[in-house]
């Protein structure tokens, strides 16, 4: 933008300067009156001051309809003002109130860009803004990951749903980067336990992991419930156990919690299974930390169903994050709209661990990794012109 200021012995006279050096377009920015030359400030001659600006290139503002601002330059003449002032001081005045509004519907244009950044994309792009949306992708980040497929492909390969889903699937895969399953101990049992609300499937996730160490990698490993809420989880935690040949221990409170670890300081891995826990809950909460506090966790495993919505998940991880250390993610078999996932992974450095797809033992679990993340977040299917 050009900024002048233009000196002359009338409002008239002025803005005529204006209009000749700048141009019907300039903006006025600020109208002053002075007194020049005379002695110590009388007898000077009155000066008009009009400081204006101008675009230097002409800005095309596209609102919708793709209606361009030059459309409306016309002055509109406020009678109001022409009755109210001699016509010289009207003429400015007028000429003020229409660069103001230039000035306003610009601002509007800039604010409703801001507001709906990235709203509209390339037809070769949209469907995949829809696709990603579909997948419960939020906003923000559909316009980082498209913007990023813009800058790294040519127009040309966006086309190319092949190549425009292997740019998508890196860049989820640097969001989803921080894994990190359990390794066992070595001189001393690992303990894990695992938190989180009611209802995202803790017990059967530690018997998913209790049955994979001990059957398949042959470790020792104890199960350890502090559950006594729930009848059932006990219970089917003791069939567990019984399955594959841990042992499980019941803990009603803290110090038993601690009893029970020293009872199995034999063992390579120990998992706890605490009671859900409502984030909203401040008892409730405070219990779950007394027995972390007992147990001094070597990973403290927060545990989210993929079938929360993304401002419940949210709000659960902020509850539970200063306890936690890693996430397991569950339910995934039970969504089309896994991509939720990147909202809250997003937004966190904490690594994720595991992914369970089933209620099969010990099957429907993998280790977390940056590309198995981006195939529940982005699914398999390609979307369609």
């Amino acid at each position: 933008m050009r900024v002048r200021r233009f000196v002359g012995d009338s409002v008239a006279e002025t803005m005529g300067k204006v209009k000749r050096e700048l141009g019907s377009e300039a903006v006025i920015l600020q109208t002053r009156e002075f007194r020049e030359g005379g002695f110590l400030g009388f007898f000077g001659k009155m000066k008009v001051e009009i400081t204006a600006a101008i675009e230097e290139t002409p800005v095309i503002a596209q609102v919708k309809g793709y209606r361009n601002i030059a459309e409306e330059k016309k002055p509109v003449r406020d009678e109001r003002i022409a009755s109210a002032f001699p016509a010289e001081h009207s003429a400015v005045l007028e000429e003020e109130l229409r660069s103001m509004r230039l000035i306003l519907q610009k601002m509007n244009n800039h604010m409703e860009g801001f507001k709906e950044e990235k709203s509209v994309w390339p037809l070769t792009l949209l469907k995949w803004m829809n696709y990603l949306k579909e997948r419960g992708i939020g906003d923000y980040l559909i316009n980082r990951l498209l913007s990023q497929v813009q800058q790294t492909l040519t127009e040309e390969e966006w086309e190319d749903n092949t190549k425009v889903f292997k740019r998508l699937e890196g860049n989820v895969c640097q969001i989803c980067s921080q894994t990190g399953p359990i390794q066992p101990g070595i001189d001393k049992p690992r303990v894990v336990a695992l938190i989180g609300p009611t209802g995202v499937g803790k017990t059967t996730t530690i018997g998913k992991l209790a049955a994979g160490f001990s059957i398949i990698d042959k470790r020792k490993v104890a199960l350890i419930t502090a559950d006594t809420y729930r009848v059932a989880a006990v219970e089917q935690l003791k069939t567990f156990g019984e399955i594959i040949g841990v042992p499980v221990e019941v803990v009603m409170t803290p110090s038993g919690l601690r009893e029970a670890l020293d009872l199995h300081a034999d063992k390579e891995l120990i998992f706890i299974d605490t009671a859900g826990r409502s984030p909203h809950h401040e008892l409730h909460m405070s219990e779950l930390c007394a027995f972390l506090d007992q147990a001094q966790p070597d990973f403290t495993m927060l545990v989210m169903s993929a079938t929360t919505q993304v401002e419940d998940q949210i709000q659960i991880y902020k509850r539970f994050e200063s306890l936690t250390s890693h996430f397991i993610f569950t339910k995934l078999d039970e969504t089309a709209r896994a991509g939720s996932l990147i909202n809250l992974l997003g937004q966190t450095t904490l690594p994720t661990a595991y992914l369970t797809n089933g209620q099969s033992v010990p099957d429907d679990i993998e280790v977390a990794t940056p590309e198995r993340i981006a195939h529940y977040v982005l699914g398999e299917g390609l979307p369609h012109a």
